[in-house]
């Protein structure tokens, strides 16, 4: 038994010698392409955003509109039950509108997220390559990020490898 413990210890002591940092977000947020990328999003969320706008704007006269033939309604009827029909139409009617609007608000959040993905990913991927040719040079056999390493000695830190590899500037932590 204090045999498999020893072996375990000095396992588990060999990788931890074999581990390594790296400030992924800093590096990611260095690339180039990462900058372009942020400009296309920003770009789509504010024509997303001013879409939004006039479909609201849009939401917002057509209720006015309903209010107003409602109001209507109720000084015009003299039936009730022929009352009450009509105000369960405009009702559903402004039912369906705010239904309309947050399936809109819902749709262009589902864009930004997939043109996200879309310019996004393929950094993410270019960067962890990187990642893995630094470490596997280095002899490494784990790499955590740096929002994970409570202490760590500056020689265990492959940031500006990775850096150097994706021929970018070395971020600043």
């Amino acid at each position: 038994m204090k045999k498999l413990l020893l072996v375990l210890f000095l396992a588990a002591g060999t990788a931890m010698a074999q581990t390594g940092y790296v400030a992924s977000e800093a590096l990611l947020q260095s690339m180039p392409e990462f900058q372009t990328a942020q400009q296309e999003i920003s770009k789509l969320a504010a024509s997303l955003k001013a879409d939004d706008q006039k479909a609201e704007n849009n939401v917002k006269e057509k209720m006015a509109l309903l209010q107003a033939k409602v109001q209507e309604l109720r000084k015009t009827a003299t039936d009730e039950v022929a009352f009450n029909e009509e105000l369960e139409i405009y009702k559903s009617q402004a039912t369906a509108l705010e239904n309309e609007m947050m399936n809109s608000k819902k749709l262009a959040e589902l864009k930004l997220g997939e043109k996200q993905n879309k310019l996004l990913t393929p950094l993410s991927q270019k960067l962890n390559e990187a990642i893995k040719k630094v470490a596997l040079a280095r002899g490494y056999k784990i790499i955590v990020d740096i929002s994970a390493v409570s202490y760590a000695t500056e020689e265990t830190n492959i940031s500006k490898a990775v850096a150097l590899e994706l021929g970018i500037p070395i971020p600043t932590e």
